[in-house]
């Protein structure tokens, strides 16, 4: 299981270098925001435009998907990963050692460096939400969630430019703020 957790963080992570180094579509975070709510994923969040949906199975564990939703502007790269496993797990001790051992092995995947990092919870799960440092200049805020049996991730990744205007800098603070925080449990029974 542990295994598995962390070879679903470090896919979910990988998948920010290519979001990065993907060239940019113009969508304007200032218009109508989009609620997506993909059939059977027990969330929502709001994204500024359509997302790509994908679902990855997992090396060496072919009953497992890594289903991602992405979507990258001018502003940024959104990201959202979730996986429901076999198992429920709820002792909180697990959960933490998961939640680090996720972290640990997609920062070092990434070839990241941790800026800052918190517990969080969501509707009483426990989350982690962290800072980092990626390479190319890159920057991202991820938040993932344990909810019974399945890992919830959010990442909104970051071009910061020393020509950024403080407009830009104020308008990409508050689109990761609105992802970030958009995000919601629909259906916690699973």
């Amino acid at each position: 299981m542990k295994k598995t957790i962390l070879l679903a963080t470090l896919l979910s992570l990988s998948f920010i270098t290519v979001l990065a180094q993907q060239p940019s579509a113009a969508r304007p975070e200032s218009g109508t925001w989009v609620n997506v709510a993909p059939a059977d994923s027990g969330f929502t969040v709001l994204m500024p435009g359509k997302a790509t949906e994908a679902a990855q199975p997992l090396e060496g564990h072919p009953d497992l998907a890594n289903h991602l939703l992405t979507l990258e502007t001018e502003l940024g790269g959104y990201v959202v990963s979730y996986l429901e496993f076999p198992d429920d797990v709820t002792d909180p001790a697990k959960i933490k050692e998961m939640l680090d051992r996720g972290r640990e092995g997609g920062i070092a995947s990434s070839g990241g460096e941790l800026v800052s990092e918190t517990e969080i919870k969501l509707n009483g799960f426990l989350g982690r939400e962290w800072s980092m440092k990626l390479s190319g200049g890159l920057t991202a805020t991820a938040r993932a969630y344990w909810v019974r049996r399945r890992l919830f991730q959010t990442v909104f990744v970051k071009s910061p430019k020393e020509s950024d205007s403080p407009e830009v800098i104020r308008m990409r603070q508050q689109a990761e703020t609105k992802f970030l925080d958009s995000f919601v449990l629909r259906d916690e029974s699973k």
